[in-house]
């Protein structure tokens, strides 16, 4: 990509963004920006439309409506060819890890680095030593995915999201299918690689604790609009029914 906007520019803008399936608009009109360097967290219930934005922004689906632009570049007419250098810049951690099974650990984490190109198997074992041991799983290269626990391949799936050196992490529901212990882990590992790293992270999640943790700014779906966005503490303190109930529901869900 060349000619690179300012530093204190968004890296995603999203703009009157629209989609749908079958018939069934899921994303209605949805427009925000993510800030450089900064966690911005798209919280909602089930059906909101979370993960259908979330995969707009590096090109896997393109509007309907609407436009998304990365690093001020639109998005929407690249070809796959063209998109190649945006998603360069951008790491994804899917939200069910979507390891090889067949491969190893190390073999997991160096995929991504292999299909760019990079040839020098010490560059490439030192490199993922390097992300595995920024997850916490120093040493562990040759264990097969099926004898990892959940958190131990959300861990690898990150380690090899982040082996390229992306600018920007995508997450899906990085808490999903974790107890809560796991899940805190995995939160606070997020927000401390986002800051070491200076990472622009977008993640989405429907867990309240994960988005208070993490977030520089909340976008709050429903029934694929944006009923909110801003910081956290206005989002806990927003007036809007549907936040409100949300709100409520996780509260008593934890009671």
């Amino acid at each position: 990509m060349e000619n690179a906007p300012p530093d204190d520019s968004p890296f995603f803008e999203v703009s009157d963004l629209r989609r749908g399936f079958g018939g069934h608009e899921v994303l209605r009109g949805v427009s925000f920006s993510a800030p450089r360097g900064r966690t911005t967290v798209i919280l909602g219930g089930s059906g909101a439309g979370k993960s259908v934005l979330l995969k707009h922004l590096n090109g896997l689906l393109r509007p309907e409506a609407g436009t998304v632009r990365v690093l001020g570049h639109e998005i929407g007419p690249l070809s796959e060819r063209e998109l190649a250098p945006i998603r360069r810049r951008i790491g994804v951690l899917f939200q069910g890890g979507a390891l090889f099974d067949s491969l190893d650990v190390g073999e997991n984490v160096a995929f991504p680095l292999r299909e760019r190109g990079e040839k020098d198997e010490s560059r490439i074992a030192s490199r993922v030593a390097e992300v595995l041991d920024m997850v916490g799983l120093p040493g562990q290269e040759r264990k097969m995915p099926d004898a990892l626990s959940g958190g131990m391949r959300k861990r690898v799936s990150l380690a090899r999201a982040l082996a390229p050196q992306p600018e920007c992490l995508l997450c899906d529901e990085p808490t999903a299918g974790l107890d809560p212990i796991l899940s805190e882990s995995i939160t606070r590992l997020l927000r401390r690689l986002q800051e070491e790293l200076a990472l622009t992270s977008v993640i989405v999640t429907h867990h309240l604790g994960a988005m208070r943790y993490v977030a520089d700014q909340v976008v709050f779906l429903k029934d694929g609009t944006v009923r909110y966005i801003g910081p956290v503490a206005g989002f806990e303190s927003c007036p809007d029914a549907a936040v409100r109930k949300f709100i409520a529901a996780d509260e008593i869900g934890r009671g």
